[in-house]
């Protein structure tokens, strides 16, 4: 555990699962003296953010609530939200499922119905009633019902412009044009006046940076952005426009529904 310091920040990291958690968890870990005591398990409560120590990072995908964001306010808890454009999330969720979350509800629809790619897709898009043997799970649904994606993830997405947090683009931060400047922004929400540290801007986004390694994330799969023109079949495309052609829209990811 680092020393505290009144100088370090409350940090709490946010996001979508598979929209670049693990990125930004490594990039704020390399400011010296920012350390991670209490680790996921599948799970935070918003008790778990609000009892953060200065220096100690926290990550989640916890969903927006006013009261709790009013608190975090209060408590002078820095969030950073990493978001990600919700198709590739999809794309990667459905690999992640079939490659290492097997415990997953939807690994067992897509097993025992012997879905194709296209069709894991659609299910992850759309949502599915589960049936028979698909119930059993350790996972807390109503109605045997599992959500499509957007009923899943807009409720965290609701965060992206909450004012007095640092929202992210996970785009930006893969692009090594626009890297540096995500990051620096990221500084300068986190510290007023950075001189506190003793470092100064350029060498804390050196530190920053380095301290990315893809290769110690188990979630790592491809870090690319865009994969969705290549896995999409146009049925996906149609379900995916039906169910959030709206929120890619207002995510400022498209214009209208002509992609």
């Amino acid at each position: 555990m680092a020393d505290f310091s009144p100088e370090l920040p409350r940090l709490f990291v946010n996001s979508v699962p598979k929209a670049g958690t693990h990125l930004i968890v490594q990039i704020v870990k390399g400011i010296p003296n920012i350390y991670q005591e209490r680790y996921y398990r599948g799970g935070h409560s918003n008790e778990a953010v609000l009892t953060l120590k200065p220096g100690e990072m926290l990550f989640s995908h916890l969903p927006y609530e006013e009261s709790f964001a009013k608190k975090m306010k209060q408590l002078d808890i820095k969030q950073i939200f990493i978001y990600r454009d919700l198709r590739d999330v999809a794309i990667s969720l459905v690999h992640f499922i079939n490659e290492k979350l097997l415990e997953h509800p939807l690994y067992k629809v897509f097993k025992l119905r012997n879905l194709n790619f296209e069709e894991q897709l659609n299910t992850v898009i759309l949502g599915v009633k589960l049936e028979g043997e698909e119930k059993t799970h350790s996972w807390k649904l109503e109605d045997d019902y599992f959500p499509g994606i957007v009923e899943e993830f807009q409720p965290i997405y609701k965060w992206k412009d909450e004012p007095g947090i640092c929202s992210v683009r996970y785009e930006s931060l893969i692009d090594p044009f626009l890297r540096d400047q995500e990051i620096l922004k990221i500084i300068d929400y986190l510290w007023g006046n950075i001189q506190v540290l003793s470092l100064d801007k350029q060498e804390l986004l050196h530190l920053m940076k380095n301290n990315i390694a893809p290769e110690k994330s188990w979630t790592f799969r491809k870090g690319t952005s865009g994969n969705w023109k290549i896995e999409f079949t146009e049925s996906n495309k149609l379900n995916f426009k039906k169910a959030a052609g709206s929120l890619l829209m207002d995510m400022g990811y498209e214009k209208d529904l002509n992609w």
